[in-house]
């Protein structure tokens, strides 16, 4: 065929088009260039690179992009020491010392494999992401750039300015700043630690949830919790649940197992921060099974109420307390403690109290309508029992044997005692009573509503909270990588993770 015969063919026959047709074709054939979706237009561009050259991998066309490589996404920029572009799929792979950069985080990983239909990446070995002011570690992470969704599935470092927090695996939803993260997850600033089996958590809002065996362990308020399940927010509020148990210990000394002032356990424990101008105090709250223990008082009921303003508990239903020798059951109980040695007691209506007295074998029982009872440094000072006062006090001889007992009843009666021993008595109002003789009767003699329980007292318990996991590390879990060391130096300069001798070498340059 004639070259110039048909170059003035087609030349002619454009000549005859007319110009509309023209205008209508020419946006037609533009279109059909253009991708189809607005997936296909996450288009990866490579803006530097040593080499670009085609190739196969594991049976796939590629385009091979080696040395000193930077793309360019629709939303982010990527450098790494080499990348396949495959011809016939939306996927990309990257290799060694990656970077990537968008307008709200930055990642490094050693390898990445990137779907750019979906917008959707898996990062492997020593996967990095800062954002904010949040810092984030994994050995394998996918992450999907528009979601802001990371799922960390071979370990997880969180790092940010309230502290650190470690986990097995997990995920981290980075709009909605929540997090689920499960195996060995630890929690930590300067002065509290948490531990469990696994977390929800919502950083925004200060709300969390922990799962399995919890411990926990607070040097700021001077306290340690165990438990099956922690619930916390931003109001104060904590709820301990399933053999939930929390320890107080004294602020001066550093061996917290051993030095514990009181502890409380329960089914359930809930704890309320008040924070109004005129109210700062704590209130904490025990239900099904509590038991209280302290070194002069312990306790068991249903329900206690425990407020820290007052140094107070109140105990309803089934409620019974115990100091020293003594027993005080009652539908209530109240009871003030002061520098860790019970101070007052109080019960009704018709509380019933015992005292066993040793070295007669006897137990002394009084009760009313209302019982007030009052200590000096935890020392009994005095009972006040008023209102329809029953009492029941055995007697002992001068070689101090038993003696019989003084039945007495009155409107009120007081009792006032010196280092612990009865000193005087006083029945007030119209008196009736009796004296009666030493017997076996008067020896087993009840009032009506004894109750008397040694072996439901609470002792200190035998097991020390303790926690499961080691203490967390300086140290990152990997080596850093190099661009992110570079990274470190520029924009944190001061940063821990730093090596030693690259930050005393900035610090002198400064």
């Amino acid at each position: 065929m004639d070259l110039r015969y048909s170059h003035s063919k087609i030349k002619n026959t454009l000549q005859t088009i007319p110009v509309w047709t023209l205008v209508l074709v020419i946006p037609i054939l533009l279109i059909s260039l253009l991708p189809q979706s607005s997936q296909a237009q996450r288009k990866v561009t490579i803006l530097k690179a040593d080499s670009i050259r085609g190739g196969n991998f594991q049976g796939q066309r590629i385009q091979k992009i080696i040395g000193n490589v930077h793309l360019q996404g629709q939303n982010m920029e990527m450098y790494c020491d080499s990348a396949y572009q495959f011809t016939n799929k939306s996927k990309i792979r990257a290799f060694g010392n990656i970077q990537i950069n968008t307008e709200s985080e930055k990642i490094w990983a050693d390898s990445l494999t990137y779907f750019t239909d979906v917008d959707f990446s898996e990062l492997r070995g020593r996967v990095i992401i800062e954002a904010d002011s949040t810092t984030l570690f994994g050995n394998s992470v996918d992450y999907r750039f528009s979601t802001r969704i990371a799922h960390f599935i071979d370990k997880i470092r969180l790092e940010d300015q309230r502290g650190t927090l470690l986990a097995d695996s997990g995920y981290y939803y980075r709009r909605a700043d929540s997090a689920k993260f499960r195996g060995h997850v630890q929690i930590a600033d300067s002065l509290q630690y948490l531990e469990g089996d696994s977390l929800f958590s919502n950083r925004d809002t200060k709300y969390y949830e922990l799962y399995g065996k919890v411990y926990g362990n607070d040097q700021k308020n001077e306290s340690m919790i165990q438990g099956d399940y922690l619930e916390s927010d931003s109001t104060g509020r904590k709820l301990l649940e399933g053999n939930a148990w929390l320890q107080n210990f004294e602020s001066d000394t550093t061996d917290t197992t051993q030095a514990d002032t009181t502890h409380i356990q329960a089914n359930i424990i809930r704890s309320i921060k008040h924070q109004s101008q005129t109210d700062t105090s704590t209130t904490v709250r025990g239900f099904e099974n509590v038991r209280i223990w302290s070194s002069s008082f312990s306790a068991v009921g249903d329900t206690t109420t425990y407020t820290d303003s007052t140094n107070t508990f109140e105990i309803w239903s089934n409620a019974k307390s115990w100091h020293e020798q003594v027993q005080l059951t009652g539908p209530y109980i109240l009871a003030k403690i002061k520098n860790g040695d019970i101070d007052s007691l109080k019960s009704y209506p018709r509380p019933f109290s015992v005292q066993q007295d040793t070295s007669l074998n006897r137990l002394n029982q009084i009760t009313g309508d209302t019982l007030h009872a009052n200590f000096n440094e935890g020392t009994l000072r005095q009972i006040y029992v008023f209102g329809n006062a029953k009492l029941l006090r055995y007697t002992k001889n001068k070689k101090g044997q038993p003696d019989g007992a003084i039945d007495l009843t009155a409107p009120d009666i007081r009792i006032f005692f010196k280092n612990g021993q009865l000193k005087k008595m006083n029945a007030i109002g119209t008196v009736d009573g009796s004296y009666l003789p030493e017997s076996e009767q008067t020896a087993n003699r009840r009032l009506n509503g004894f109750s008397w329980n040694p072996d439901l007292r609470p002792e200190r318990p035998k097991k020390k909270m303790k926690r499961r996991f080691p203490p967390i590390s300086d140290d990152i879990f990997f080596p850093l990588p190099q661009r992110y060391i570079e990274h470190l130096k520029e924009e944190h300069p001061e940063s821990k993770w730093l090596p030693i001798s690259t930050s005393k070498s900035i610090q002198k340059s400064n």
